[in-house]
């Protein structure tokens, strides 16, 4: 990044240039007129001889100057400026005294001179070459009228030009102060327009919702980071200027055909090959771009980020539901249980106590669904924290283990060694329900309590993952749609909301969980459950 003087040092160097031509061109065509006769009723009328040395003279020192200068880039030391400066005060004195003084008109290319040099110097120095242009003038002046070769005249004149010189001096001097006044005032504006365009980019960057700007050639004008990972691409370290000429994916290429054929429509959520979540895209216009051209500014967003809202709508108002049935429900079904209870330790009852532990048996599983919706009512703002997931699951495993009669065997597979967010009671709940699944039909299946726990980062976008599998008979095609949706169960003795409860509690913590088909051969059905996790460094961005 360039200094903060760099623009005035820039400006000066142009400005010294024009003036290093001006003096240049200035003297070689005084010598010319001369020469060539088109101004010997002025030029050089007192002293020809003079005059042609001096403006020859002149001429070659001031190309000798313009060629060091250039040498320099135009921007020499002060000390050399302030030389040339006296070197035309003093040139242009002597010129026009060999062309008879004040009379000759020549003094008044002074002015010009006093004036670049407040430009170029400041201060007292820049009074300084008023005040020797100014003596130069009078002296001269003087020593014409002492030696009667000009009029009293010619000294009042002489004060005329010195007092305009010094007002010269002054003038610019204010304008210069003004003009660096103003020069730092649009640096500092630029400054702080470079800063606000960084923290605009930083912010853009950062953001958990994916922006995307394209033309009207749907080539790609800027993408940010998470834009990129929604769409099943790599990160990138800061925006994409234009230029690059990165295309839409196909997917959301065909999303924005069909917004632009209906914009009223709201579009599908979708997902691209590479990526793993689900991606609701909304669309708008930008008036214009730098170009002058149309642009259309593309929002992604996680659906589940979307589920989440949704899901404090549901919670809400299952929190009114549950408590409807706690007052409802409860107290009849407690009474009922109680009944039965009393009834079974009548003795006389005999073959009516199979009835009774029907009720009883019933009566807990009406109980246990009613814990379940409860339960899940009573979900809060999960308390969301870095997991080291392979030493975590191990203290887990031991734990689930712990107490239980059968003789259960759970194996985790090695994996690359990755964090999770997750909030832990959350995700003790989710893989205690899956584990028993899993357990009891794998016993059923096979005659052994077995699971198996596989963590794993996804290759393409750094996400990790957890596979939870079993020797179970696996969830059949036309069932596995229905499996997650609330009361939906293939067991007698199930309530049907474990999996949902289970899948509401991995949205709360910004996880998938899905069912994941294994089987090779048709008629195969095996699959395993698949919690993704997301991405540890994009929900909690202070934390490394």
């Amino acid at each position: 990044m360039a200094g903060p003087n760099h623009n005035e040092q820039h400006n000066n160097s142009n400005l010294l240039r024009v003036y290093s031509y001006y003096r240049f061109l200035l003297a070689t065509l005084l010598c010319a007129m001369y020469v060539t006769g088109l101004g010997d009723e002025i030029l050089g009328a007192s002293q020809p001889q003079l005059f042609l040395y001096g403006s020859a003279s002149y001429a070659l020192l001031n190309f000798a100057t313009l060629l060091l200068f250039g040498r320099q880039g135009f921007n020499p030391r002060t000390v050399q400026i302030f030389a040339a400066l006296l070197l035309d005060i003093f040139a242009i004195t002597l010129l026009m005294n060999a062309s008879g003084g004040i009379q000759s008109g020549l003094a008044f290319l002074l002015v010009v001179c006093v004036a670049a040099g407040s430009l170029f110097v400041s201060g007292q120095l820049a009074l300084l070459l008023a005040a020797s242009a100014s003596v130069c003038v009078i002296v001269s002046s003087a020593s014409g009228l002492l030696n009667q070769a000009s009029s009293s005249n010619t000294v009042f004149q002489a004060g005329l030009l010195g007092i305009l010189l010094f007002v010269t001096a002054l003038i610019f001097q204010l304008l210069t102060r003004r003009l660096h006044t103003a020069q730092q005032e649009a640096r500092q504006k630029t400054r702080s327009a470079s800063q606000l365009q960084q923290l605009n980019e930083h912010i853009v960057r950062r953001m958990r919702t994916g922006i995307v700007v394209i033309d009207k050639d749907d080539t790609i004008r800027l993408i940010n980071d998470a834009a990129l990972q929604l769409l099943g691409g790599h990160p990138v370290s800061g925006t994409l200027a234009a230029g690059h000429s990165i295309q839409l994916a196909p997917t959301l290429h065909n999303q924005l055909k069909h917004w632009r054929d209906a914009p009223w429509l709201r579009t599908m959520p979708f997902k691209e090959r590479n990526a793993s979540r689900e991606v609701q895209a909304n669309f708008t216009t930008l008036e214009e771009g730098e170009d002058g051209k149309v642009q259309t500014l593309i929002f992604l967003e996680d659906t589940r980020t979307l589920a989440q809202h949704a899901q404090q709508i549901k919670q809400a108002s299952l929190g009114r539901l549950t408590g409807s049935i706690a007052h409802e429900i409860r107290n009849p079904l407690g009474a009922i249980s109680h009944a039965s209870q009393l009834l079974e330790e009548d003795p006389k009852l005999g073959a009516q106590s199979r009835m009774i532990q029907i009720i009883k048996k019933q009566s807990d599983r009406v109980n246990q669904i009613i814990e379940n919706v409860m339960q899940l009512s009573r979900q809060q703002t999960p308390n969301l924290k870095k997991l080291e997931l392979n030493s975590w699951l191990k203290g887990f495993i031991r734990d689930y283990c712990e107490g239980r009669k059968q003789d259960i065997t759970i194996h985790l597979d090695d994996a690359p060694r990755c964090r999770v967010l997750f909030d832990p009671s959350h995700l003790t709940q989710i893989l205690s329900n899956l584990l028993d699944n899993g357990i009891r039909y794998s016993h059923q299946q096979t005659g052994e309590y077995w699971a198996e726990l596989r963590p794993s980062i996804d290759a393409v976008s750094g996400h990790p993952y957890l596979d939870v599998f079993d020797r179970g008979p696996g969830v059949r095609g036309s069932e596995q749609n229905s499996i997650f949706e609330p009361f939906f169960t293939t067991s007698h003795e199930g309530s049907g909301l474990g999996l949902y409860v289970c899948r509401e509690l991995c949205e709360l913590n910004f996880a998938t969980l899905n069912y994941l088909p294994t089987g090779k051969a048709n008629g195969d059905s095996s699959g395993c459950f698949h919690i993704g996790f997301a991405h540890p460094n994009s929900l909690l961005p202070g934390e490394q």
